[in-house]
């Protein structure tokens, strides 16, 4: 077990509005995914966070190059910059916590107006879904660089759309045309799919297997969609599971499935794993994993890193954008 050491020292100046935070970390060297056929994920280090308490509770998590942008379920953003030596994940560094604003411009104070749970890229704009609300939020940003003073548009959504986080809304990803989905959390331990719509467009449910929920989704660079899930049983028996989804699957609607990448259990060191971001690095599809700790004494805020071992998928023409 490694050390843990003191994440770098803040070198970046951060702009107006974010907080400079002080970070430890415990690397994870090791993780042993349960035994399936076909797996596709290669380990590339984890870590183990802690500082404070504004940093727990991520919910949502984007990546470009080696910075992250993360949301918080409590009304914050979190960005930093991961470290790695060669393609493995070994620290984290110039760690800065935001407070987000509500609807109107305000600064959030209460869960039940922060109750963030994805993360999304815009053109110019960063997509927050608000799970509580039943809410899809746009800020201003230049790449992942937020603009905490500026008050967010109201995307609108549907009836239909609405009605897809009657049980909770929990994962959004952006799709090659510009597009969003935007998946319910399947709170209904017994349903058989899980409601899912592209937003301005057809819904359609992703199919539920062995009692996992979806808690986070990405998009691939070739528009397959890539989903982490979690089941929980109480005590220590939580699981974790990545599947991917096929790109025409999701255009087409109707009930869409796809191929487990990796399941695990609680012996491989995982947590409540709530988000996943997609990145191409070196040739190779990368998947980054975090945690929400849900500011528990006896959870853990996680960054765990994989690679995809199949070959990058070839792009296929984008569809019309929806409006």
């Amino acid at each position: 077990m490694a050390a843990l050491v003191p994440a770098l020292v803040p070198a970046v100046a951060q702009p107006v509005g974010w907080e400079p935070a002080r970070v430890t970390t415990r690397s994870i060297e090791r993780f042993s995914p349960s035994p399936i056929e076909g797996s596709r994920l290669a380990f590339e280090g984890g870590l183990v966070l802690s500082g404070p308490r504004r940093l727990g509770a991520l919910s949502g998590l984007l990546l470009e190059g080696d910075w992250m942008l993360a949301v918080t379920d409590t009304g914050d953003f979190v960005t930093a910059r991961l470290v790695f030596e060669g393609e493995r994940l070994t620290g984290i560094a110039d760690v800065a916590i935001g407070g987000r604003r509500d609807k109107d411009g305000n600064p959030i104070g209460q869960k039940t107006v922060g109750d963030a749970e994805a993360l999304a890229r815009g053109e110019g704009e960063i997509f927050v879904l608000v799970e509580s609300l039943r809410a899809l939020l746009a800020y201003p940003a230049d790449g992942l660089a937020v603009d905490l003073s500026a008050t967010p548009r109201t995307v609108p959504l549907s009836p239909e759309e609405r009605r897809i986080g009657a049980g909770g809304m929990e994962a959004l990803a952006s799709r090659p045309d510009g597009s969003l989905v935007v998946i319910g959390e399947g709170r209904d331990g017994a349903a058989q799919t899980t409601p899912a719509a592209i937003v301005g467009g057809r819904r359609f449910a992703v199919t539920r297997r062995d009692g996992f929920a979806i808690t986070g989704a990405d998009i691939l660079p070739g528009g397959d969609m890539v989903l982490v899930e979690r089941r929980y049983r109480g005590g220590l028996d939580v699981a974790m599971r990545v599947r991917r989804i096929g790109a025409d699957a999701v255009a087409a609607g109707n009930v869409v499935d796809g191929p487990i990448l990796m399941e695990a259990g609680f012996s491989a060191e995982i947590d409540n794993m709530e988000a996943i971001a997609a990145e191409v690095s070196a040739g190779a599809i990368h998947l980054t994993l975090a945690s929400d700790d849900n500011h528990s004494f006896w959870q853990r805020t996680l960054l765990l890193r994989f690679r995809i071992a199949d070959p990058l998928p070839r792009p296929k023409p984008a569809p019309t954008a929806i409006r």
